[in-house]
C-alpha cells in the first residue's frame, strides 16, 4: 500500500474543534456537540492557528467570523469528516455472515420456507446455507451453526458438539400416494405386515430408518432387497408422492404434504419417535450475538 505524503497534519482534535466551530460560528455550540468545555474548544482552535501560522476566526464580542483562511479550510474539513463518518457507519452496519450446515431435507422442508422471517427480522445478517447429510463437525469445518439429527440411529452425534439446544422431535410413519393404498391386484395395505407387498423407499443403503420403525412397532421380516435406495429423505418422499412406493416421513417435515393430500398415512396410529433435531454451535461462538439471534429465532419458530 502506498504511504500517504501528508504526514505533518495538525492535531485531529484541533481540526475537529475548528470544523465544529466553523459550522456553528460558536465555540459554545461546538463544545456542546463535542461534549467538551467551551474553553477546551477555544484552546484547540488557538493551537491550530499557531500550528498553521494563520488566523482562522475574527473573534468579536459574542460572535465568530471566519477569515479568508478559515473559509478556505472549512469546506474541505466538513467533507473529510462527513466521509470518515459515512465510512465508519458502513463498517459498523456491514452485513454479518452466518454460516450454517444443515441436513438437506430439513433445509428444504422446514428451514428454507421460514428463512424469510429471520431475514426480515435481521436484515443485516447474511445467511450462507450449506446442506449435507453428514452432521457438522466443528473441529474440522468452518461453520457458525449446525442443525444436526440425533436419536435412535445417531445417538452419539450430540456429544460431538459443544453447545446445543433441541429444536423438534422426529416422528416417523409410513407415507405414500393416496392412489397406492387403493386395493389393486390383491395388494392389501391394512396392517404393517402388508408392507411386504410394496416397494419400500429408503434414504440410505443401511435401511436404518425402516429398521428402527419396524422394530418399534414389532414387525419382522419387513425389509427386502426390492427396496429403492435414495441419498436423501426428500428424494424418497418425492418418489412416494409419485406412487413409486412407501417411504417413511417425518411428521414435522411433511405437514403440508399431508394437509394437501399429496401424501397419506396408511397407519395413522403407528407413529414412532426416532430422534431429534438440534441447533448446535462451537464453544467459540457461545457468546456470538449473531448465533444467539439465530438460536432464539429457531426456538421461536417451534
Amino acid at each position: 500500500m502506498q504511504k500517504s505524503i501528508f504526514r505533518n497534519l495538525p492535531s485531529l482534535n484541533a481540526l475537529r474543534a475548528f470544523e465544529a466551530s466553523a459550522r456553528h460560528l460558536s465555540f459554545t455550540r461546538a463544545a456542546e456537540e463535542l461534549c467538551v468545555t467551551q474553553g477546551a474548544v477555544s484552546r484547540q482552535v488557538k493551537q491550530l492557528e499557531e500550528t498553521l501560522g494563520v488566523t482562522l476566526f475574527h473573534r468579536l464580542h459574542r460572535q465568530l467570523i471566519l477569515t479568508d483562511q478559515g473559509q478556505m479550510l472549512t469546506n474541505p474539513l466538513i467533507d473529510a469528516f462527513d466521509l470518515i463518518a459515512a465510512s465508519l457507519d458502513r463498517l459498523k452496519n456491514q452485513p454479518t455472515d452466518l454460516k450454517i450446515k444443515v441436513h438437506p431435507t430439513f433445509a428444504i422442508r422446514w428451514l428454507i420456507p421460514r428463512l424469510h422471517r429471520f431475514q426480515n427480522k435481521y436484515p443485516e445478517i447474511q445467511v450462507r446455507l450449506t446442506t449435507s447429510s453428514i452432521n457438522v463437525d466443528f473441529t474440522r469445518e468452518n461453520f457458525d451453526v449446525g442443525i444436526i439429527y440425533t436419536g435412535l440411529i445417531y445417538n452419539e452425534e450430540k456429544r460431538k458438539v459443544l453447545g446445543y439446544e433441541k429444536i423438534v422431535d422426529e416422528y416417523l410413519t409410513p407415507v405414500c400416494s393416496p392412489e397406492l393404498i387403493k386395493e389393486k391386484g390383491g395388494k392389501k395395505l391394512k396392517s404393517p405386515d402388508d408392507l411386504v407387498n410394496y416397494l419400500l423407499l429408503h434414504n440410505n443403503h443401511e435401511q436404518r430408518e425402516w429398521r428402527a420403525w419396524a422394530k418399534a412397532v414389532g414387525v419382522t421380516d419387513l425389509l427386502s432387497e426390492r427396496g429403492q435406495i435414495f441419498e436423501v429423505d426428500d428424494a424418497a418422499l418425492q418418489a412416494a408422492a409419485s406412487g413409486l412406493g412407501i417411504a417413511l416421513g417425518n411428521l414435522v417435515l411433511i405437514k403440508e404434504d399431508l394437509e394437501s393430500g399429496r401424501l397419506v398415512m396408511p397407519f395413522k396410529d403407528l407413529v414412532v419417535k426416532t430422534g431429534e433435531y438440534y441447533v448446535t454451535w462451537p464453544d467459540i461462538n457461545s457468546k456470538s450475538k449473531v448465533v444467539e439471534a439465530f438460536r432464539g429465532w429457531m426456538l421461536s419458530e417451534v
